[in-house]
């Protein structure tokens, strides 16, 4: 792990490309994240709140996750960041009702970016976070548990993009790892008015789950940016629905 980090802080520093853009780059709406930081001393947040349910049960059970994630870059190609999320779930059974609430996650790590794109050749990154044990009471996982994901994306003409991710994470209480994807096109609908469509998935213990989603986002200025999306998947005789709605906004004090 050592030497892999060490090779990529050298392919890092060999170019000094800019990371700061004129207008804000965040990760909502949808799952993919970029290629890029956010740019040395630029303090960024993305914050969400997140409704979903199951369709096939005779009670269908409720949940909400407030979502929050802040990234910091240190250098222009190198940000550190934190996700934090506070869960609220709901289930009937005949004439009970149960609740658990508190935190569900929360995951310290760092994002490198790697390379521009050049031709066909994608903007590559890499980030890997660390999953914190033992959170909460009604959620968390048993030990820390690693999330890698290698990024490529590439910028197609008339602004649209398609985003990549390729995950491998592990929960936190057994030992196999569970591989994710995401496949995100992206592209401008009116001036500050943008849209997506994503393919997700994972496999895990050779069971394989997929999922779509779509949103829209609207750019209000160079900082600041509105979104909402919904998503739905249907795996193992299951409908799985959410409906998500955010913001992302950065601070640019520290960068002067």
């Amino acid at each position: 792990m050592k030497k892999i980090l060490l090779f990529l802080l050298i392919i890092s520093f060999s170019k000094s490309f800019s990371q700061y853009n004129e207008t804000i780059r965040t990760g909502r709406p949808g799952q993919a994240i970029g290629a890029f930081s956010v740019g040395k001393n630029i303090l960024q947040f993305q914050q969400g709140i997140d409704v979903y349910s199951f369709d096939n049960a005779e009670y269908k059970p409720f949940g909400i996750v407030s979502n929050n994630i802040i990234r910091f870059g240190i250098i222009e190609k190198i940000e550190i960041s934190a996700l934090i999320d506070y869960q609220y779930d709901q289930q009937k059974y005949d004439n009970e009702t149960t609740f658990q609430s508190g935190l569900s996650n929360f995951h310290l790590g760092f994002r490198i970016h790697l390379n521009n794109q050049k031709g066909w050749v994608p903007a590559t990154a890499f980030q890997m976070r660390l999953k914190f044990p033992k959170i909460s009471k009604d959620y968390g996982s048993n030990n820390f548990a690693p999330i890698g994901v290698f990024v490529a994306n590439w910028n197609l003409p008339k602004n649209m993009s398609i985003a990549s991710n390729w995950i491998l994470s592990y929960n936190g209480n057994d030992a196999n790892p569970t591989g994710k994807y995401v496949l995100n096109f992206g592209f401008p609908i009116y001036q500050k008015l943008s849209g997506f469509i994503e393919s997700y998935g994972q496999i895990n213990n050779n069971i394989f789950q997929t999922r779509f989603d779509t949103g829209f986002a609207y750019l209000v200025n160079n900082n600041f940016q509105l979104d909402i999306s919904s998503g739905f998947g249907n795996n193992q005789n299951v409908t799985d629905y959410f409906i998500s709605t955010g913001i992302s906004w950065r601070v640019l004090n520290f960068r002067k």
